[in-house]
């Protein structure tokens, strides 16, 4: 499954599921259901401040009535030593531990086999709290220099583990389609909404000539680095392929071009739906692919 992360007040004219940290979690529309919480720990040290206490995200899960609680979590620093990064993993679990509510532990991606004892633990406190997953978080970095494998052997082996897993952030096409996991690995992404903020539209790679998709810039401002432009062709290829898939109330081709250009939430939205109709049409594609009573098989094994 893939979750929206919601960091701004957007509706959006196709029923979805959504994710939010308590920062941000007033910006839920009333029909983004069901709803995630996750503690905000990337958001907190970015601010160099620690994520909510664990009590308070038990009353603000109540209160959203969100399905899934993720525990309070301090990423580790992708460069960490290993002693460093253990000691606050056993931080992070603690504080799960500490909740009044049955918070899902988050583990973070690290390259040494200390990863392997954090897991351990964050799978022990996930069924004696009786949380129904464990999240796995710090995969951003890691993907933004392409360490794909990593990221996708790390996941794999908490599910393995654990059995359900959530790996936060990295549910762009550009990420799935790299990282290629099973089911049972959900993951969220917020760039929908950020991506359009900077003026640039998703593509999906079946309405790119050379099949690849990825960002297109739209507005004509000045970004600091240079990205492609949306393209006459590009964007009749998007066009039909929204409306092949029943995306509404779709204006000619002049008219969409200059809504793009001039409309952050209408960016918003149509970087959510190819989002989340990509990732489906994938999901099912990947199925299909698998031998007869496959599926199973090779989630255990993987």
């Amino acid at each position: 499954m893939l979750l929206l992360t919601y960091v701004s007040r957007m509706q959006l004219p196709f029923p979805h599921a959504a994710m939010a940290s308590p920062a941000y979690a007033r910006y839920l529309p009333e029909g983004a259901r069901p709803r995630w919480l996750d503690s905000g720990g990337f958001l907190a040290l970015k601010k160099g401040a620690p994520p909510p206490p664990a009590k308070e995200l038990c009353r603000l899960c109540e209160e959203l009535g969100a399905e899934v609680c993720f525990a309070p979590d301090v990423p580790p620093p992708p460069d960490a030593d290993s002693l460093t990064y253990f000691r606050m993993e056993d931080e992070n679990v603690k504080a799960a531990e500490a909740a009044p509510c049955p918070l899902a532990p988050v583990v973070h991606v690290h390259p040494s086999s200390a990863y392997d004892a954090a897991l351990r633990m964050a799978v022990r406190a996930a069924r004696a709290l009786g949380a129904p997953l464990v999240g796995v978080g710090g995969a951003v970095p890691h993907i933004a220099v392409h360490r794909y494998s990593l990221v996708r052997e790390r996941a794999l082996a908490a599910l393995q583990a654990a059995g359900r897993v959530h790996l936060f952030g990295v549910g762009s096409p550009t990420s799935v389609k790299a990282l290629s996991l099973p089911d049972a690995i959900s993951t969220d992404w917020a760039g929908w909404t950020l991506k359009a903020s900077y003026g640039k539209v998703i593509l999906p790679p079946e309405a790119d000539p050379r099949g690849r998709g990825g960002e297109r810039h739209v507005t004509g401002r000045r970004l600091h680095k240079r990205y492609p432009v949306l393209s006459g062709q590009e964007a009749e290829a998007l066009l039909r392929w929204l409306a092949a898939r029943g995306y509404p109330d779709l204006p000619p081709l002049e008219e969409f071009v200059e809504r793009l250009r001039a409309s952050h939430p209408y960016r918003a939205q149509i970087n959510a739906f190819v989002a989340l109709r990509w990732y489906q049409e994938r999901r099912r594609s990947y199925r299909q692919r698998l031998p007869p009573n496959g599926g199973a098989q090779r989630n255990r094994r993987e």
